[in-house]
Formats: structure tokens, sequence, C-alpha cells
């Protein structure tokens, strides 16, 4: 069984450091129009306008790319789906759109050298920008788990998703989706299906 994995949202809690970096950026730029934790973009939860959430994404991409943590056991249980027999592909939207020339690699890079880091083990990468659906489709997954809304929505049209609960997927729900909390609620979905 090939289970696909988002990154952002899934492997890391990228929605508390939204929260974290973008306050801190807001307070040093002067910014306050309220905020939304129940939006996925960081323009959308801090009301920030093109120019404003480009600056961010200028001066923190780096940080998002090398320093985030992974969610507590991520890496444990993605071990032991592997020794379960279970491929494990990495399955992200992650593009190069904010990376400058004073970063010399592609995001995919940066990507690896992350799971590196944090001994996520995987099978197979797949990244950049278009639909997670299709490319579940294309690549022959059989389950995804997965943070954002409207892709966890569109790819439990066609398979299972395990959706990690976060702030702005909250209302979402359907036959084929299977809200979890944490990694060892995902060993566990794991384990009642093998």
């Amino acid at each position: 069984m090939r289970i696909g994995v988002d990154i952002d949202g899934v492997l890391n809690d990228v929605g508390s450091w939204h929260y974290s970096c973008g306050f801190k950026f807001c307070i040093d730029n002067n910014i306050d129009r309220g905020f939304n934790p129940h939006k996925y973009l960081m323009e959308e939860q801090f009301f920030l306008t093109d120019e404003e959430n480009n600056k961010f994404w200028k001066e923190y991409i780096f940080d998002l790319m090398v320093s985030i943590p992974t969610r507590p056991y991520a890496a444990k249980i993605i071990s032991t789906l592997k020794d379960m027999g279970y491929t494990i592909v990495i399955l992200s939207a992650r593009d190069n759109r904010y990376l400058s020339n004073q970063y010399a690699n592609t995001m995919n890079f940066y990507v690896e050298e992350w799971l590196k880091k944090n001994n996520i083990e995987y099978d197979e990468i797949i990244a950049g920008p278009g639909s997670k659906k299709d490319k579940c489709l294309k690549h022959n997954i059989d389950i995804m788990i997965e943070d954002k809304a409207n892709n966890v929505m569109e790819i439990s049209k066609y398979i299972p998703v395990i959706c990690f609960d976060t702030p702005y997927n909250l209302d979402i729900a359907g036959d084929n989706i299977y809200r979890v909390y944490s990694w060892y609620q995902i060993y566990k979905y794991f384990l009642e299906r093998c």
C-alpha cells in the first residue's frame, strides 16, 4: 500500500509556525488588520497585502525550510509503517516561488535535507505545484495524510484521507475522511486495518 504524506501541517505543525512568525512579522512591520486562524494561507490569516506576503516569505522561507520541527512521533511512526511494509511517498505542494537567489538550491533539495535531518524515512518524494488529487491518482497513492481542507475534500472523492486536525480544517468531514490528532492515532488507524 502506498501512503501519501504531506509535509506542512502533517509532518510539521505549520499552523503554529504561521501564528508565531506571522505575529512577529506583523508587530515588527506595524501591521494590525486582525487574525483568522481558520484560514490556511499566511496572507489570509493576517490579511496581508501581496507585497507584505512576499516580504514575509523572503524573511522566513529559510526558517520554514530548515528549522521547523516535526510533530511528535512523526519519524517513529513513519519508520514503523515502513517496517510494516507500507510505501511512504512524501507528497508536497512546496515549490520554488519564494526562494530568492540567496538560496542556491531548489525547494526539493531543502525538503530532502529537512527529512534527513529529522530522520523521516521515505521511498519517494513528489513535490511542486499542481493538484494533489491528480498527483495521488497518477502515482497510485492508496491513502493520503493531509491537512489542507480543499485537498482533503478533493482527494477523498477518490481515495481515503487521514485528515490531520488543525484550526483551518475543522468544518470538513465525509465518508472517506478520518480525522486524527496525533501520529500515534495514525498508527492506530493502520493497526486496525491490517
